[in-house]
C-alpha cells in the first residue's frame, strides 16, 4: 500500500493535546451528602464536575464542608476535568433565602460578596462557579448580580454556568443576564413528583427533554451553550399518600433487567435506552448532557454514566481525552486501529486492519517506558496490564505507515 493513500491525524495526547472529534460536555453534580461515593465515580467520563452546594453566611463567606477530597480525586483521575463550586440549590430555608436577597438585591452589598466568591474559587483552585438559585431565591437583583459576578470571574479566567428550569424562565432574568453564562444546565426533570401525588407518571420523559430544549431556544439561548439535564433517579407513586424518590442504582439492585426499562409498576425513572436517546437528542441540539446526580448511578456494567459516555463516542463525539473506546486517529478505513477496552481490564487489545508489524510501547505519565511487551493472538496484539497501578498511561503504536499515541486509563486493582 502506498503511503500517499493514507491520511494521518496524529494525536500527541501527552504533549500538546488537540481533539479530532467534536467535544460534547458531560456535566455531573455531586452533593455534599453523597461525598462517600467519591471513590466509585469514573471522573474520566466527565468534562465538568459541579460540587454542591455552597451558600453564604451572613458575612458573605461561602460554607461547604470537606469538598477538597472530591476535587482532588477528580483532578487526579482526570486532569482535564473542570471542577466548579455550585452555589444555592433548590432547598434553601428562609434564613438562607434572606441572606441571598441581602447580597444580590442591595447593590452596595454586591462588590464585597463577589470578592469573597472569587477568593473562595482562587484559594481552592477551582475552575469556576455554577449558579443554581431557584424559584423564591431568584429575586429582583439576580440579573445585575450575575452580570457583575461574570465580569469578575472572566477577569480571573474562570467559567460561569447556571442551572435553570426546563420550561420556565424566571421573571427577573434579563436577556443580557442569559448571555453571561458560559453554558446553561437545563433541569429537564421533576415535571411531577411527591408534590403532585395525584399526577403519577414519568417526571423526565423524552418528550419533556425535547420541550425543554425548544423552550430555551425560543428564549434566545445559543444551543451550543445548553446542556440537557438527565436524572439518575425516579419517583414511586404506588402509594399516593407516600410518593417518594429512589435512585437508579436502587431500582437496578432489585432486578438487573430494570436497567433497560423506564417503569416498574408505578415507579418511573430513566433506564439506559432512554438516557441514550437523550444523548442523541443532546448531541444534535445542544452542547452536551448534565446529570443530577452522580452518586445515584450504578458503578458497574449497568452504569448510566458509562452509557452516556459510550453513546457520545459511538456518535463520533468525544467527551474527554482520558477514557473511552474511540481511537483518536483518523485514517482511510483500511488503515484503522482499534484499541479496547478503555478504561482497561486485565488485558488491553490492539487490532489492525492492515497486515503489518506494529511496534507497541507503553509509558507512564512521566514519560518512562514500561517493560510490557504485547503477545500476538490471531489478528490482535494483547498487552497484559494487570500489574499496573491505577492511573493514566500512554500507549504508542508505530509502523512504517502509522504513528499513533493514545491515553489509557487503569482503574483500581486489575
Amino acid at each position: 500500500m502506498a503511503v500517499s493513500r493514507i491520511t494521518f491525524l496524529v494525536i500527541f495526547l501527552c504533549f500538546g493535546i488537540f481533539a479530532v472529534a467534536q467535544t460534547k460536555k458531560v456535566v455531573g453534580y455531586l452533593p455534599t451528602y453523597k461525598f462517600d461515593s467519591n471513590n466509585s465515580i469514573t471522573y474520566c467520563m466527565l468534562t465538568h464536575l459541579n460540587i454542591c452546594f455552597a451558600n453564604p453566611d451572613s458575612n458573605g463567606n461561602l460554607q461547604i464542608a470537606n469538598f477538597n477530597a472530591v476535587k482532588n480525586k477528580a483532578k487526579a483521575q482526570n486532569p482535564d476535568i473542570m471542577v466548579c463550586i455550585s452555589v444555592g440549590g433548590g432547598g434553601l430555608n428562609a434564613q438562607q433565602l434572606q441572606i441571598w436577597a441581602n447580597f444580590i438585591d442591595i447593590p452596595s452589598n454586591r462588590p464585597a460578596f463577589i470578592s469573597k466568591i472569587i477568593d473562595f474559587v482562587e484559594l481552592n483552585n477551582l475552575d469556576g462557579v455554577d449558579f443554581d438559585l431557584e424559584w423564591d431565591a431568584v429575586t429582583k437583583g439576580y440579573s445585575d448580580f450575575v452580570i457583575e459576578l461574570s465580569d469578575s470571574l472572566q477577569n480571573h479566567n474562570k467559567i460561569f454556568t447556571a442551572a435553570l428550569p426546563a420550561t420556565y424562565r424566571y421573571t427577573f432574568i434579563t436577556n443580557e443576564a442569559l448571555t453571561v453564562f458560559d453554558f446553561i444546565n437545563i433541569m429537564a426533570y421533576d415535571k411531577t413528583g411527591p408534590w403532585t401525588p395525584s399526577n403519577p407518571g414519568q417526571h423526565s420523559s423524552f418528550d419533556y427533554a425535547k420541550s425543554a430544549i425548544n423552550f430555551w431556544k425560543t428564549q434566545g439561548a445559543d444551543p451550543s451553550k445548553l446542556t440537557l439535564g438527565v436524572p439518575f433517579y425516579g419517583y414511586n407513586f404506588d402509594d399516593k399518600n407516600n410518593v417518594y424518590g429512589f435512585s437508579y442504582s436502587e431500582m437496578v439492585k432489585t432486578n438487573i433487567f430494570y436497567a433497560d426499562i423506564d417503569r416498574v409498576g408505578e415507579a418511573y425513572y430513566n433506564g439506559r435506552p432512554t438516557i441514550e436517546s437523550k444523548v442523541e437528542l443532546a448531541a444534535i441540539n445542544t452542547g452536551g448532557i448534565m446529570i443530577w446526580e452522580l452518586a445515584q448511578d450504578r458503578f458497574d456494567e449497568y452504569s448510566l454514566l458509562s452509557a452516556i459516555h459510550s453513546k457520545f463516542n459511538s456518535l463520533g463525539y468525544t467527551t474527554t481525552g482520558l477514557c473511552g473506546n474511540t481511537v483518536l486517529v483518523e485514517t482511510i478505513s483500511e488503515s484503522g486501529l482499534k484499541v479496547y477496552p478503555n478504561p482497561a481490564t486485565k488485558n488491553l487489545y490492539i487490532e489492525s486492519q492492515l497486515e503489518i508489524e506494529i511496534n507497541v510501547s507503553i509509558f507512564n505519565i512521566l514519560g518512562e517506558r514500561l517493560n510490557i511487551s504485547p503477545q500476538k493472538q490471531f489478528n490482535k496484539l494483547v498487552l497484559n496490564v494487570s500489574g499496573l497501578k491505577e492511573g493514566i498511561y500512554i500507549l504508542k503504536m508505530e509502523s512504517p505507515y502509522l504513528n499513533q499515541t493514545k491515553k489509557i486509563v487503569i482503574k483500581g486493582n486489575l
